[in-house]
């Protein structure tokens, strides 16, 4: 994979990967307690079923934090080795 594009594409897929899976493995009503979302549900931030899905909002508790704390590091790690690791 020796264009720049793809690896790109590559790194922010995996984020996006990462993102769901984290929401999955938390489920809805973990989400809730850990994480506060919006109030306001506007017409500029309205969102679909995958936006809904992966906005975790603000850590409010120290969980929400560590989950925040753990998918940064994952994200930022597999896109470090996706960009300037694979050969």
């Amino acid at each position: 994979m020796n264009n720049p594009i793809l690896r790109v594409g590559a790194a922010v897929a995996m984020a996006l990967a990462i993102a769901y899976a984290s929401a999955h493995l938390l489920g809805a009503e973990r989400k809730v307690r850990w994480f506060k979302q919006r109030d306001q549900r506007g017409i500029l931030n309205r969102r679909g079923m995958l936006g809904d899905r992966l906005n975790f909002g603000r850590p409010r508790t120290w969980q929400g934090l560590a989950v925040l704390v753990a998918m940064l590091v994952a994200m930022t790690t597999v896109g470090y080795a996706l960009l300037f690791l694979a050969v």
